[in-house]
């Protein structure tokens, strides 16, 4: 791929450079959940969808891992880069990838030791118990692929090759779809069989995106270094997208919680359904945020203030739109994607559960029409280093606004009030982006010329 030119290229065509790969990717990455989901229901039933919905507070824990160093580390890097300092963004990026990879494989048999306990903690019953153990006990010790992969994906995105990112996640996806086919469907090898081909389709991406910097193909490479200073800043930076996905993994944890003692594995159920669904519009907004943050970073580095505004403004008007396309979208094909989670012989066993199901998704996903907003704001304001607005209007979208909700809602509403708390919240949220918005606008960072 040619190289692109981050000083002089129009705005709107360098993030669309960079979107519409990230899109493609982030949709393929959210497959790897979703395929689960829809196997899973397909062939083993509620029960097992529901597993896996209280096993899913898991994945934005150990993805909060990965952002912690990843998205700071790599932000860091395209600074660097954009000062003509290549070799201070190699030590970054060795540092933080040999730090991850060992301490994710330590985490990651720990999990496992403890899997039956944090089964229990999640809020697995007595029937969805063993359901949930074997699923997640493949997850746990394959915690390091998982961490990496999208790791090296934000670092070669970083390094000006957002298709061979974009490539390495449709060949992870696709071969995650066929394993989950050839083991549950052929070789019925039961709940497990998908965490392997999670963990599979992961690792095979992976290896695709590790060969750019072992073959230094790029600006950034491995190299014989390790900066604890570099670990530590690259931490301080991530902190803000960090901390959205451990709130992420708190707000499903206290509402998976909720809902079983409102509505019990029915209610599980149908919520898991959304967060399959769901995964594919908020990584379609989270593409567009991508879209926006090597451009940002690259051009605060060179010191170029009048683009770093232009592609924030642009980004913002370009998620605003984009939440009230997926809004209609979703809406309108809402009857076509929810029968794919369930059973053909679900309207014999719970005639109204699909039905259920379309209501819910119809008031939550509400809350993605202005949600793009909040997370280009975080993440524009994280990769220009003002992490402590990044921080608030993180927090705020993620779970402040969402958990005050949902401690109170359901004791007038019930399962109802569960699903109105997210739209509620992100509408919350997104006043206090505004807020952080004005006040850079006249005070901040873009006061600046």
């Amino acid at each position: 791929m040619a190289k692109i030119d981050l000083k002089t290229t129009a705005i709107p065509r360098l993030f669309f450079t960079y979107f519409l790969p990230s899109l493609v990717a982030m949709l393929a990455l959210s497959t790897y959940s979703t395929v689960d989901g829809i196997f899973v229901g397909k062939k083993l039933g509620e029960n097992a969808l529901a597993a896996i919905g209280i096993a899913w507070p898991i994945f934005p824990i150990l993805i909060a891992f990965e952002l912690l160093f990843s998205v700071g580390a790599a932000a860091m890097s395209s600074y660097f880069l954009g000062k003509g300092k290549a070799f201070r963004a190699r030590i970054i990026f060795s540092s933080v990838f040999y730090f991850v990879l060992i301490t994710s494989l330590i985490g990651g048999i720990t999990l496992y030791y403890f899997s039956d306990t944090i089964a229990l903690y999640l809020g697995a019953s007595e029937t969805l118990l063993p359901l949930v153990q074997d699923y997640t006990e493949i997850i746990y010790l394959g915690t390091f692929i998982i961490i990496l992969h999208p790791m090296l994906d934000i670092f070669v995105i970083n390094d000006k090759q957002p298709i061979l990112a974009m490539v390495a996640m449709i060949i992870g996806s696709l071969m995650n779809i066929v394993l989950n086919y050839l083991f549950l469907f052929v070789l019925e090898l039961g709940i497990h069989a998908s965490a392997l081909a999670t963990i599979l389709g992961h690792g095979i991406g992976m290896c695709i995106l590790l060969q750019h910097f072992l073959r230094k193909k790029g600006d950034l490479y491995l190299i014989k270094a390790f900066d604890i200073y570099a670990i530590l800043m690259a931490t301080k930076n991530g902190i803000p997208q960090s901390s959205s996905e451990i709130s992420m993994s708190v707000m499903m944890l206290i509402f998976n919680h909720t809902i079983v003692a409102i509505a019990g594995d029915r209610g599980l159920a149908i919520y898991s359904v959304l967060m399959y669904v769901g995964i594919i519009p908020f990584t379609i907004l989270l593409s567009m945020a991508q879209g926006v943050q090597p451009i940002a970073s690259f051009n605060y580095g060179a010191k170029l203030l009048g683009r770093v505004k232009g592609i924030f403004h642009f980004g913002l008007g370009f998620s605003f739109l984009g939440g009230i396309a997926l809004y209609a979208t979703f809406y309108a094909l809402a009857p076509l994607i929810i029968p794919l989670f369930l059973q053909d012989d679900i309207a014999l066993r719970d005639s109204s559960l699909v039905s259920d199901i379309k209501s819910a998704m119809n008031i939550y996903f509400l809350g993605y029409i202005l949600l793009g907003v909040n997370i280009v704001s975080a993440i524009f304001f994280q990769s220009i280093q003002r992490t402590t607005s990044s921080f608030i209007i993180t927090f705020s979208y993620t779970l402040l606004f969402a958990l005050g909700w949902v401690l109170i809602l359901p004791n007038w509403s019930g399962f109802d009030g569960v699903i109105i708390s997210y739209p509620l919240g992100i509408l919350c949220a997104t006043f206090v982006s505004l807020v952080i918005i004005f006040y850079e606008q006249k005070r901040g960072i873009l006061s600046l010329n």
